[in-house]
């Protein structure tokens, strides 16, 4: 009689509200700018995220449990975005994985001051280290040494900047001035607005001086318009663009404007030929068959932020024994080193987790990106 109760119990149990099996779904909410201004950004990442966990649930899942991804397209709109995250949260999601742009991140923070665990890719975030929110890739600020270490390397001490005049543009040069004017380095600046289609003016006013270098420091159809107004007027010196221009969206947006010599600021997993950690090497390489073969489209460098969000939820949820518990995730981000294509690493004093190591200043040539010589 004993036995029959308990099973019973165990029965019930089964069905009462929030009960979780082995075979339950893990549910990931994910917020992404899928339409409106910065689609490429979200499409882009989230196909990557998709990607994943097509390829943990085409393998059983982990530990008996699919992967089930809630997609909500935040259209770049704050407001939307909220309402994104307020949903997810409502709809108990284990994690949520962030690919939008600064503003819309920044609306979502508040909402988490007691979880879930968000993990965000934007550059131009650096969340406080006692929050809920992990950012894998490096800050705007690291990628900035980046490109002094590059101009250092090669004895250059002049940069022209042109920025846009959004809330990006405006964390950009302030890196831009807390790293180039204490190394030594002269920075000429200029702005322009994101709607714009012609640079002509604010490029002649910067580069007037004949500087080695030219970095556009913003991305979308404005960063085309510089390279299209760099080439108009017949300007020789390497153009550096930032690091959410490197796709092929973007490619094919100035092809016909290409400049003599075309940088770029993305990351050493790009050139897997100049990665010397085997794991890390064999990561990249499998991502862009597998990814190129599932999706027919060619890894970049967004879809590279993507993998290195979903990498993080995988090491989440195969570590913590209930990612929902936000403080045991918490927890174990910021002692982990988790394995993508460059070592992901937080810690409880900063929850950013690539640093300007990771940072490589790229050439575009024949087609596709390579390390930019020295």
């Amino acid at each position: 009689m004993r036995n029959i109760l308990l099973a019973s119990l165990f029965g019930l149990a089964l069905f009462l509200p929030g009960a979780a099996t082995a075979a339950d779904p893990i549910s990931i909410g994910v917020i992404s700018p899928l339409s409106g201004p910065f689609a490429t950004v979200g499409t882009r990442q989230t196909a990557a995220i998709q990607w994943w966990a097509d390829e943990v649930n085409a393998k059983g899942g982990i530990n008996g449990r699919k992967i089930e991804l809630a997609v909500c397209d935040d259209r770049g709109n704050p407001e939307v975005a909220v309402t994104c995250a307020r949903n997810h949260i409502q709809n108990g999601v284990s994690l949520l994985l962030d690919t939008s742009v600064a503003g819309t991140i920044r609306a979502v923070m508040p909402l988490l001051n007691n979880g879930p665990v968000m993990i965000v890719a934007s550059p131009i975030i650096n969340p406080p280290a006692n929050s809920y929110v992990f950012q894998t890739s490096p800050t705007d600020l690291e990628i900035t040494r980046g490109l002094l270490l590059y101009m250092q390397a090669n004895h250059q001490n002049r940069l022209a900047m042109i920025a846009s005049t959004d809330a990006t543009g405006e964390v950009g040069v302030a890196d831009a001035q807390a790293v180039f004017p204490p190394a030594g380095v002269k920075l000429e600046l200029t702005r322009i607005d994101l709607n714009s289609n012609d640079a002509s003016i604010q490029l002649a006013n910067v580069l007037k001086d004949n500087p080695p270098l030219l970095y556009s420091a913003y991305s979308g159809g404005g960063a085309a318009a510089v390279v299209k107004s760099f080439t108009n007027l017949g300007m020789t010196m390497p153009l550096v663009i930032s690091n959410a221009n490197l796709t092929e969206s973007f490619m094919a947006l100035i092809r016909n404007d290409m400049p003599p010599r075309l940088l770029g600021l993305g990351l050493n997993s790009m050139v897997p030929e100049s990665v010397k950690d085997p794991d890390e090497k064999a990561r990249i390489e499998h991502f862009e068959k597998a990814y190129e073969a599932a999706r027919k489209e060619p890894v970049d460098l967004l879809s590279t932020l993507g993998l290195m969000l979903a990498d993080t939820a995988d090491a989440v949820v195969r570590n913590v024994a209930d990612p929902k518990n936000a403080a045991a995730t918490k927890s174990f981000l910021e002692s982990a080193r988790i394995k993508s294509i460059a070592p992901i690493h937080f810690t409880p004093s900063s929850h950013v987790g690539l640093s300007a190591d990771s940072v490589a200043v790229l050439e575009y040539k024949q087609g596709h990106w390579t390390e930019a010589l020295k």
